[in-house]
């Protein structure tokens, strides 16, 4: 068999009753010149049976386990065993559109230029399609400054493999759920990512999609930039940036664990780094009169107003 265009990369762990559907979605693309890669994260149910079930009915299909080491580590045991000359972040209980690596190949070749690109994703939740984070996002190339304020692009990209600059999802475990973010600011201070204007998948909300507590999420946000700040030179704005966007994410994890008084102080320190915006403005009246929908937050770091 000849080496496939693309890698499609899909770590999981427990998610033996998601899989076939997510298995199924990239299966069934009309584009043909990929493989599939699952790294079985130490999973506790039958993942495996499942998985083995499929590597012996397609042959695109390939298993790998490792030892529970969270998604930094099985994204890059994904990439370093990949054939594909790149390789596609896919989660497991997500779905692809049937014509969204077609499309791709052909993003690809037209601005063959770039170490990266994503195309653009929805949310489904309860049978309804929600626009995402990228929404606002303009088709073409974009640096570090996209990313300064958060991950707009979850884990929905994809990586040219020979890149001799590329630098590998961090594995440290007390930085999980912060992987994706670092890897994109890491990757892109000195490069680009091609953003194609066309929903290429969905993203399934549901009960059992990978959550931590809020003041999980704040404590790693906050050590994830502070991690940043030490392995690359930014400039002092870009730090204002960071820190401003971080000191935001926290204020609206902190109201989400119901701890108005904490939201307010974070949001404090962020518009004292930059100033006020709408969304912050936003938040400060939601802070103060009252609970209300804040979406998306969890998995992008950028918070979306309804």
């Amino acid at each position: 068999m000849s080496s496939p265009f693309f890698s499609v990369v899909v770590p999981c762990y427990n998610r033996a009753s998601l899989l076939p559907h997510s298995i199924g979605s990239i299966q069934s693309q009309t584009f043909t010149g990929f493989e599939i890669i699952l790294v079985d994260d130490g999973s506790t149910d039958n993942t495996k049976e499942v998985i083995l079930n499929f590597c012996k009915e397609d042959r695109r299909i390939r298993y790998l386990y490792q030892e529970n080491s969270e998604r930094g580590a099985a994204r890059n045991n994904g990439i370093k065993n990949s054939a594909g000359e790149f390789v596609v972040l896919f989660d497991s209980d997500d779905e692809m559109k049937k014509d969204y690596l077609q499309r791709l190949y052909q993003f690809i070749q037209n601005y063959p230029s770039y170490n990266f690109y994503s195309a653009k994703y929805n949310f489904l939740e309860g049978g309804i399609e929600k626009p995402s984070t990228m929404k606002p996002i303009r088709e073409g190339g974009y640096g570090i400054d996209l990313v300064l304020k958060g991950n707009p692009f979850a884990s929905n990209f994809c990586i040219r493999k020979s890149n001799p600059q590329l630098k590998l999802f961090c594995e440290d475990r007390s930085l999980a759920t912060t992987e994706d973010w670092i890897f994109l600011v890491e990757n892109l201070r000195n490069d680009s990512i091609a953003v194609f204007d066309f929903i290429g998948l969905y993203m399934h909300q549901h009960e059992g999609r990978s959550m931590q507590q809020n003041q999980i999420l704040i404590e790693r946000r906050i050590k994830a930039t502070e991690y940043l700040l030490q392995t690359i030179l930014f400039s002092e704005a870009e730090k204002k940036i960071l820190w401003a966007y971080t000191h935001f994410f926290c204020s609206v994890h902190a109201y989400l664990d119901h701890n108005r008084k904490q939201s307010i102080q974070f949001l404090k320190k962020s518009v004292e780094l930059n100033g006020w915006s709408i969304d912050k403005i936003k938040a400060f009246i939601k802070y103060l009169f009252g609970r209300a929908v804040i979406k998306r937050t969890k998995r992008t770091g950028v918070w979306e107003a309804k």
